[in-house]
Parts: C-alpha cells; structure tokens; sequence
C-alpha cells in the first residue's frame, strides 16, 4: 500500500489514488474495500475497489487483461453493469474500481443467508438472475475477438445486489484472466462450482459457459448451497435439490430452466444470456410467480438492516475525511549550477535595447491583426436550435427528477417505514397461527383463534396494499407537481433565448416574426393509451391497488383442500379487470377457480405504462388455499 494516515482517530490505508475506508470482504480472489477516489480538490468519488491480491493470484495476466477491460469500460454503458470502471496497479497488485451504490456482494448475501437462516424467497431468486442475465445480454452487442463478448468468469464475487434490488455486474473484459486460478488446489474447489465443464477443462470464456455460470447462481440461490466442485456429480445434486424456502422439491417449470442451463454439453444449453432470459421471462410474467422489485428491496433491507446503518454512519464520517494528509508532496528539484558571464556594460545595454524594440514590434503587429480579424457575431442553424432544444428539455427532466426526490424523501421514507412494520406483524402473526395448531385445546377454540389470527393478518395485508397505493399516488403527484415547476423554471431561463435565422435563410423569413421562445418538445408516443402491450414489453406492469376478498365454496373447505389457482387478468388503461382466464387450478370439482376467476373481476390496479402512456396488458394474480 502507498502509505497509511491517522484521521478523526480512523487509521486508512490507500492504494494509489484511493482512499481504503472499509474492507468489506476477503475471499479467493482477494479483499472487496469501500473507498474514496481523491485528487488534490478532495474526495472526487466513492467506488468500489477489488483488489486482486490472494496467494496465488496470477498477477500478471490479470495487469495484462486490464488494457482490454479498459476498452470495454468505455463502451459498455448499461443497466446491471458496472459504471465508471477503471483498472490500476500499485505495486504489482492489481486493482478495479466502479462506482459505488449501496450494496452487498452476492458472495455476502450467500454466507449472511446461511447465518441467519434467512433463504431467499423463489420470486427474488428468480428477479435477481433476471438482472444479471440482462447485464450478460448487454454485453453481447460488443465483439471480442470475432465473437459476442462473453464475462468468462461470472463469479458472486463480482456482484453486487443494490438494496434497492437491482444486480450488478463487474469484470468485463478482464475477468477471464481469473481461470488462471484453477491452477491453485484450494482456490480451484471454491470457484469451480460456478464454471461450465468445459470452461475448466479450456480455461476460455464463451456465452454458453456464462449461461452455465447463471444456472449454478439460481442453483444457490434457490437452494442455499452451491453446486459441487466436480462435475460429474452435478446431475446427481440439481435431482435431488431442494427449495431452501420450503424445503420442497423445485418446481418442474423452474428445474426445467436449470436443467437447460446447467447441461454437460454446450450444445443443449440456452443460446446465450439473452436466450435464458427470454424463457426465464415466461416463468416470471406469464404464471407462478410475481417479483418486485419493492419485495426484493426489502428481503435485502431485513437481511442486512444493521450493516446498512452501519455503512450509512461511516459514510458521513468518510465525507470529513482531509485528503491533504493522504497527498505525497511533490520531490524537490535538485539545484542547477549556473555559470554567469559577464559582458561589457556597453554591449549588455544594446542586447537589452534591442530585445525592447522587438517585443514592442511584434505587439504593434499584433494588435492590428486582431483588430482586423474581429469574429462575427455566431448564428444559430437549425440544428444547433434543435440541439439547444433538446438540451434544454433534458435539463428540465433532470431538474423535475430533482425535485420529486426532494419532495418523495421523507414521504417515502415514512411510508417504507410503516410497510416494514406491517410485514413485521403479518410474519408475528402468522408465527402465532403456526403455534395455535400445536396448542392442545378443543377445536372450537383452535378454529376460533385461528379465524381471529386469519383476519388480522388479512387486515395487514389491505394496510399494506392501501399503503403502497398511498405512495404510489405520493409519488404521481410528486411528479405533476415538479414537471410543471421545471418547466417554469426552464421557461424562465429560456426566455432570453433568441434564435438567430441563419443568412441563407433571410429571404424566407416573415418580415414581422417575432422572436421565438424554445418550448420543450413533448417525447414521442410510441403507443396509445389502453393499446394492448405484451408484459414482456411495458416499462411497469400493472399493481394491485384495490383486492376483493376470495369467497371459497364450503365443500372445498369441508373436503380440506390444498392447492393453487393462477389466473391471468387483462387489465385497461384504467386499472379496471376486462377479463380473467384460469391458468393453472389445481382443483377443478369445487368451484375454487371459479370462486378465484368471481373475486380478481373486482380487483382496481394502478395500470401499466409502455413509454409513460397508460396500456392494456396482462397482470397475474396467484391464490393459494390450504384449509383445515
């Protein structure tokens, strides 16, 4: 390391040009710090720093695969990859750096799974690999070398999961340098589990081995334990797999998706990243399962609420950090020797007297050269109006984004706050049903406590749906509010604006035109409000806003049936249901489906947009029943 200070009683360590505020991991490839990137101005950025520093660390070939990763890191700007990735070495060891996000890596998501007993719900497990694969598909448009390019070495280490539930990928371009450390005995057995067979036998990179490495990440996620080391029991391990959740067996439709993606021979694998998203797609939006983001976001908020605060406490501390202790003083210039030759006072004089007259010529020169060659005054063309234009609607967008944080904080804040509670007493509830079926008292006492139990956890799950609903509407009005102050805000910085007509273009113009005032163009609409858009394709599906109770036939519940009904709702441009088709019913003799098909015609949604524009499309909606 450069050097090491004592700051506000911190000691902190830096390598190069970054500032080591907290090491958030050591494992085989090295040490994960949070750190400040600094300049002589102060800190300049909070990154992410991996540095590539564990015994047996093939050094060099990873400094050798930086130049490339650079090349990719200017090129590759897309959602769930890294931003602002930059490679550095000191020392010998080398380092990468990308923008920090408050965040865990997955590899810490993993081990904090497996301490608290705390394992990933199926929908997040699913959610999550569908961001990765989205970063994995980004990448496919760039070549390397003839061919897609390819990450090589998808490892939990180099991704991180946002608390605000969004995956990230780090290590294009530079990663498939990491094989080299299949050649370390010990390192090999804990990153051979997330390697196709034949990336291992190769050591080369390729999409269908990434497609591989996706399926071993559901594997874990699903079922809290990685795949094994050796190949050959693989097979063995992915059958007898069980849901860590629920400790059932994996559903057929997801086993169906791992057992494709997980296949010996490339050949029978998904085509590529994007390949396994599109069918992990169907599974996510087209029947038994219904991720959000939201939901995600708070897995991760309960999972590691006290890091979380933790991290937030440091990182006010880090922002007092003085940057000047960490700045190495500049090597001071060895004394020239100077020999000084002394001339006659009379010839001194003249070289003095002639050096004047030239400075003063060449400023007369000067002065009536410039005078002469005035720039004219700059007119606008069409374009450069249309590109002011647009710039100008950018910054309003950016300045109404501005404002509706501002506005949504601590709303949003408050109401987040109050939908932990809620889940919070729904799960103390549900532990307390769970008790009551033990309890040995008569069954009219059972049944009473429990239907009492039922409706309370009913009665948090509409306090919850009510307050989604409440910030969600918080937030439209939030955005109303602020589009119109942006816009009056550009307005007013627009209005000294005037346009210039360009010379050519005198002769067409009107005589009596009056200046005009740049107006944000509207975006294109690309669709019309309540067209019908597949849900593969909206920017937001529709959310449930308003739910009607299931009335459940009696002989269903006499009989005590145990089951699930998926149904498909189409839902209009105003939240309202047009039409309901059963997708899956387990049972079909009691009218459960009907029952099912009765209750979600009555449901309201906040509807779903494609391009900002209210559409027509599919939400699904899932009924599980079990009564005793």
């Amino acid at each position: 390391m450069a050097g090491e200070a004592v700051i506000m009683g911190e000691t902190y360590r830096t390598f190069g040009q970054f500032i080591l505020f907290k090491e958030i991991l050591e494992d085989e490839m090295g040490h994960l710090y949070r750190a400040g990137e600094f300049d002589a101005t102060g800190i300049t950025r909070t990154v992410w720093l991996r540095l590539f520093d564990s015994t047996g660390m093939p050094s060099k070939e990873v400094n050798d695969a930086f130049e490339k990763g650079r090349q990719v890191a200017d090129l590759l700007q897309a959602a769930n990859i890294a931003s602002g990735t930059s490679y550095h070495t000191e020392g010998g060891i080398p380092g990468m750096a990308f923008e920090y996000t408050a965040s865990q890596p997955l590899s810490r998501l993993f081990e904090k799974v497996k301490e608290e007993g705390f394992p990933v719900p199926v929908d997040n497990a699913l959610l999550i690999m569908e961001k990765l694969a989205l970063g994995l598909s980004s990448a496919l448009v760039l070549e390397s070398g003839g061919q897609p390019l390819a990450h090589g070495f998808l490892h939990p280490a180099l991704v991180v999961i946002s608390n605000d539930g969004e995956g990230i990928i780090s290590g294009f371009g530079a990663a498939e340098s990491l094989l080299g450390l299949l050649d370390q005995p010990d390192i090999a057995e804990k990153i051979k589990p997330y390697l196709a067979p034949e990336v291992i036998l190769t050591r080369t990179a390729g999409k269908k081995g990434d497609v591989y490495s996706l399926g071993a990440l559901l594997f874990q996620l699903l079922t809290s334990t990685s795949l094994p080391s050796d190949p050959e029991a693989r097979t063995a391990a992915i059958d007898e797999a069980e849901m860590a959740y629920d400790e059932e067996p994996i559903p057929d439709d997801i086993k169906a998706l791992l057992t494709r993606s997980l296949a010996t021979r490339p050949e029978d694998r998904f085509s590529s990243a994007a390949d396994f998203k599109k069918h992990l797609d169907k599974l996510l939006y087209g029947g038994n399962y219904s991720p959000t983001t939201f939901n995600l976001a708070l897995f991760m908020d309960r999972l590691f609420r006290s890091d979380i605060e933790r991290d937030e406490a440091d990182r006010g501390v880090e922002a007092q950090v003085d940057v000047q202790h960490y700045i190495q003083p500049e090597p001071e210039e060895e004394p020239v020797e100077t020999v000084t030759v002394t001339e006659p006072a009379m010839g001194k004089g003249l070289y003095i007297g002639l050096a004047a007259g030239l400075i003063v010529i060449l400023a007369l020169i000067g002065f009536w050269v410039t005078r002469g060659s005035q720039p004219e005054e700059p007119v606008l063309t069409p374009e450069e109006v249309a590109a002011q234009r647009a710039s100008q609607e950018e910054r309003i967008r950016e300045l109404a984004a501005r404002l509706v944080e501002e506005k949504m904080q601590e709303q949003e804040a408050k109401i987040r706050g109050e939908l932990e509670q809620s889940q919070q007493r729904i799960e103390d509830l549900q532990k307390k049903l769970q008790e009551s079926q033990k309890r040995t008292t008569s069954a009219a006492e059972k049944k009473r406590a429990q239907e009492e139990l039922q409706r309370q956890i009913e009665s948090e799950k509409e306090k919850q749906r009510q307050q989604e609903a409440a910030l969600e509407r918080e937030r439209q009005q939030a955005l109303a509010e602020a589009q119109k102050e942006a816009e009056a805000k550009a307005e007013q910085e627009l209005a000294a604006v005037e346009p210039e007509t360009p010379p050519t273009a005198v002769a067409e113009a009107q005589p009596t035109a009056a200046p005009q005032v740049l107006e944000p163009t509207p975006a294109p609409v690309t669709v019309t409000e309540n067209q019908f858009v597949d849900p593969s394709e909206v920017d937001t599906l529709p959310a449930i806003i308003k739910e009607e109770t299931v009335k459940w036939p009696n002989a269903a519940k006499r009989a005590r049936r145990r089951g699930m009904v998926i149904v498909q709702a189409t839902v209009d441009a105003t939240g309202r249901v047009e039409s309901v088709k059963v997708l899956r019913a387990d049972e079909t003799g009691f009218g459960l489906p009907e029952s099912v098909t009765d209750a979600v015609k009555k449901y309201l949604f906040k509807p779903g947009t494609k391009d900002g524009v209210r559409i027509k499309t599919y939400a699904t909606v899932t009924k599980r029943y079990a009564f005793r």
